[in-house]
């Protein structure tokens, strides 16, 4: 699902979650996952940081739409 300019959100599954997974990616890169593994009141973010992801590219966007994109995930996430 493609929100703003170059954000996405993708459900995904993987075999160590029981639940599946929200991925949030900025073009090519995934920038964080989402899982409710812990609960619907305990969402966990796992944030992507390592600098070899990015092959040296400054990861820069507007904070109100990555705001926005966190949103629809939010509601997306009640939905799985």
């Amino acid at each position: 699902m493609k929100i703003c300019s170059n954000f996405e959100i993708t459900v995904t599954d993987r075999d160590e979650f029981e639940k599946l997974l929200l991925q949030i990616r900025w073009g090519d890169i995934v920038i964080c996952e989402l899982n409710k593994e812990q609960g619907e009141d305990l969402v966990e973010m796992k944030l992507y940081c390592n600098d070899a992801l990015y092959n040296g590219r400054e990861i820069k966007f507007p904070f109100a739409e990555f705001l926005e994109v966190m949103k629809v995930a939010k509601e997306e996430l009640k939905r799985l």
